[in-house]
């Protein structure tokens, strides 16, 4: 009987010693998958470090400086406008945002003013996608566009009331056979009164020509639905005074002018 006790005592130490073994191996085990070798490449487990790295590649090969033309296709000519792209050195809201510069052309067929005008537009106007999102965002948007901002400029005239919009207007304005420009002038512009400047096309000097106080410092509406006449004006909180013009030997000329009032739902024309 003593016998019997004796080797059932030792059959269950030899089965405990054997199950700590297993044990054992198998968290040897364990360990050697994080750091198996596979064709020669030693992988181990990936730290919180690396992931954001991978998270975002795509920021580190982005360019500190880059260029988006603005293509422009005006009496039978080429024109790129090229805007000079920076990231800026301050945060805000924890993002780098884009500066804009405009670069002059070297054909000059546009006066500095030009420039100037465009520059304080696209450095004003919130809503683009410029001054919108991040520097890393605005990248991504123009290397999907190619490098190209073809929604600045556009033959299509502004119809008044129809909340049409436009950057760069190119039109024949005094019909004289030769596109002109008009370029929003956010800079000199309040609210409900949208400023633009006036680039006449001269065949003679072969450029464009700046014809000052062209709307004589009132806001620019679009053209009425005849797109025959131009609508003019100076709005405030209480009233809207608007203008009917055409173009005679190059300037407005007033034919017709009615007054709008906030307190009322009439309008003219």
């Amino acid at each position: 009987m003593k016998k019997y006790a004796l080797i059932l005592i030792l059959l269950i130490s030899c089965t405990r010693n054997q199950a700590r073994k297993i044990s054992n191996n198998e968290t040897v085990n364990t360990a050697k998958i994080d750091s198996t070798e596979i064709e020669g490449k030693t992988l181990y487990p990936t730290s919180s470090k690396n992931q954001n790295v991978q998270k975002y590649p795509d920021t580190l090969s982005i360019p500190s400086k880059y260029v988006v033309t603005i293509p422009l296709e005006i009496n039978k000519k080429k024109l790129d406008i090229r805007m000079l792209f920076s990231k800026s050195e301050s945060l805000s809201g924890g993002k780098n945002y884009t500066i804009a510069e405009i670069e002059e052309d070297t054909n000059s067929l546009l006066p500095k003013s030009a420039y100037q005008c465009i520059e304080g537009t696209v450095e004003l106007q919130h809503w683009q996608v410029i001054n919108k999102n991040s520097y890393y965002n605005t990248y991504d948007y123009y290397k999907n566009k190619n490098f190209k901002e073809n929604d600045f400029a556009n033959k299509k005239k502004m119809i008044f009331r129809n909340a049409d919009y436009n950057f760069i207007t190119i039109t024949d304005m005094d019909h004289d056979g030769y596109e002109d420009l008009l370029i929003l002038d956010l800079a000199s512009s309040m609210r409900d009164n949208d400023m633009y400047q006036f680039y006449k096309w001269s065949e003679k000097e072969g450029k464009f020509i700046f014809v000052p106080d062209f709307f004589d410092k009132a806001a620019f509406y679009g053209w009425d639905k005849t797109e025959k006449y131009l609508i003019t004006g100076v709005s405030d909180t209480r009233e809207r005074k608007l203008y009917k013009n055409k173009i005679v030997g190059g300037k407005l000329k007033t034919v017709d002018q009615c007054t709008e009032y906030a307190v009322s739902d009439k309008f003219c024309w």
